[in-house]
């Protein structure tokens, strides 16, 4: 795999997703310059690492990957699209103040169980679409999809690394 820094268009596409979650002063918070693309055939993962590894990085030519999977890109209609991954999610979460949901012990438990969340678990919920779930004490539990109805769609939590030996 070879890597590379992040261009133009690859940061505007990333700050497009994170606008959905953060405020203003969460983005100008987030280190950009802390992200690199990480890129073989059609794959190409977008990685977070620190300043200290990132001076290493440039001494190789290719690599597996150094750092946590922060998202990737895909194409839609020949327009790349940014998604955000659970440990991405999971590294803004102590920002997030647009697009979550807090829900109860019940509904943790269940969700953590790759469960979907009814509405009697969700004691707060702002936004729609992909949001990032909480539990009481403001812990981030995973990413699930809300659309107005009754129920938030597990789509990945952190219970999935004990069931899928990720």
């Amino acid at each position: 795999m070879k890597h590379r820094e992040l261009n133009n268009q690859e940061i505007k596409c990333i700050k497009l997703t994170l606008n959905n979650y953060l405020n203003k002063e969460g983005m100008e918070e987030f280190n950009f310059e802390n992200l690199y693309l990480l890129y073989d055939n059609d794959r190409y993962n977008v990685i977070y690492s620190t300043d200290g590894v990132l001076r290493y990085l440039k001494l190789f030519k290719r690599i597996y990957g150094a750092g946590i999977l922060f998202g990737n890109f895909g194409k839609n209609k020949n327009k790349i699209k940014f998604s955000i991954s659970l440990e991405g999610m999971d590294l803004i979460s102590k920002n997030i103040v647009k697009n979550y949901a807090i829900i109860n012990k019940k509904g943790e438990t269940l969700f953590l169980y790759g469960r979907d969340i009814f509405k009697s678990s969700i004691l707060k919920l702002n936004g729609a679409g992909r949001i990032g779930i909480f539990n009481e004490n403001k812990e981030f539990l995973g990413i699930g999809n809300y659309n107005k109805g009754e129920v938030i769609k597990n789509i990945i939590d952190k219970g999935w690394y004990l069931r899928k030996g990720g």
